[in-house]
């Protein structure tokens, strides 16, 4: 009889571990269009579209959470089996996770008030002004290349909220961020969103948003979700989804 139990029980765990080992969870924050939750109480959402067309074309089952963006970094440590939706892959990030594939962009910009009436037509010509971005982003880094010091013409703050109301009390004239949650950002922090405007497109930063998973993340599961994400780009499938959120594909974005 304990043997019958024993070997039961051991049957469950293989077949838990089996089970788990075919199911991922995609998390994400909450950033309408793109991943959110619905007036259903589902998670919903361009990528999560994506995703779903993805986990079709495997072997793989899927569950979606929508969570603080505090939580996903810790989250996707201690899940193996995680998968953020929508990651910058930066340099800095680039030997840290396991990269399924692009899903969308992100798009940088050197944004300031639509009261600022200086003309600035190249980065160059905002050296003459304080340019402001998040500490420890690529943005910074970038902005150090580009001959821009701290304490001179480089501001940097810990917390977007910082960074916004900075701009719109004219303690700065340009902020440098990708767009991706602009919106968001605004209205969280009770500002208008209309007052600002993109002055330069700037390419060379960062724009490519990801699926990434662990680097514990298993290899065959890995491949079958860049194999799905390639297939439905292929057959127009992921376009479609696109269209229908009213998103610019990535080949038609408009570059400011």
């Amino acid at each position: 009889m304990f043997v019958r139990v024993v070997f039961s029980a051991m049957v469950m765990m293989l077949y838990s571990a089996l089970c788990s080992a075919h199911s991922v969870t995609f998390i994400a924050e909450d950033l309408p269009p793109y991943h959110f939750i619905n007036k259903n109480n589902e998670p919903d959402g361009a990528l999560v579209d994506i995703a779903k067309a993805v986990i079709k074309q495997s072997h793989l089952t899927a569950k979606f959470e929508i969570m603080p963006m505090a939580r996903i970094f810790k989250q996707q440590q201690a899940n193996p089996n995680a998968i953020m939706l929508s990651l910058l892959k930066t340099p800095n990030r680039v030997n840290n996770f396991t990269w399924l594939g692009e899903v969308y962009f992100a798009d940088a910009y050197l944004i300031s008030l639509k009261s600022h009436i200086d003309e600035v037509v190249h980065l160059n010509f905002a050296k003459e002004y304080k340019v402001a971005t998040i500490r420890g982003y690529s943005s910074e880094a970038y902005l150090k290349r580009k001959g821009f010091t701290e304490n001179k013409n480089l501001v940097l703050v810990s917390y977007y909220q910082q960074l916004w109301q900075m701009l719109y009390k004219n303690r700065i004239d340009f902020v440098v961020t990708n767009t991706l949650t602009l919106n968001n950002e605004l209205e969280r922090s009770g500002l208008d969103p209309n007052l600002i405007t993109k002055r330069i497109h700037l390419d060379e930063l960062p724009s490519s948003l990801n699926f990434a998973a662990s680097k514990l993340f298993d290899s065959q599961s890995a491949q079958e979700i860049a194999q799905g994400l390639a297939f439905i780009k292929e057959n127009g499938e992921y376009s479609a989804i696109l269209q229908k959120w009213q998103l610019p594909l990535p080949s038609t974005a408009n570059k400011l």
